[in-house]
């Protein structure tokens, strides 16, 4: 193969491309959240810290925004998750006093959508409020 006039091995041409590719895909997965918040477990709800008043408050996300959602379990003795099932995304189970995180973009499409804690989604659940970015 020739560039700029110069015998450039076919092997060569391929490795700079994929460094170029894995080069892009790091940048990309280790973009700076947008938004974070830390979800705590206790009481067989989830709550936002800060405000241990609201169970299972409703999550207001821009459309399109990358998000790290940090779960804390404060509950003694039970494990917990957090997941939003459409999205299939969220942090497998925590022990007490744990913490995991999940970093996600948000979808483009405006609407309503659940998350839960699985192993006790009657009644940990709530609602993320996906607006438009405008």
């Amino acid at each position: 193969m020739s560039i700029w006039g110069h015998r450039v091995s076919v092997k060569l041409v391929a490795l700079v491309a994929a460094l170029l590719v894995v080069g892009g895909f790091v940048t990309a997965m280790s973009r700076i959240p947008d938004h974070e918040m830390t979800l705590v477990a206790r009481g067989m709800a989830f709550y936002l810290e800060g405000d241990l008043e609201t169970p299972n408050p409703t999550i207001r996300l821009r459309a399109g925004e990358r998000v790290r959602i940090v779960l804390r379990n404060e509950e003694r003795g039970i494990t917990h998750d957090f997941a939003v099932p459409v999205w299939n995304e969220g942090v497998g189970l925590i022990g007490w006093n744990e913490q995991e995180s999940v970093t996600f973009d948000v979808p483009d499409a405006p609407g309503r959508y659940e998350y839960v804690c699985r192993p006790h989604m009657l009644m940990m659940r709530g609602v993320i409020l996906v607006e438009d970015a405008g």
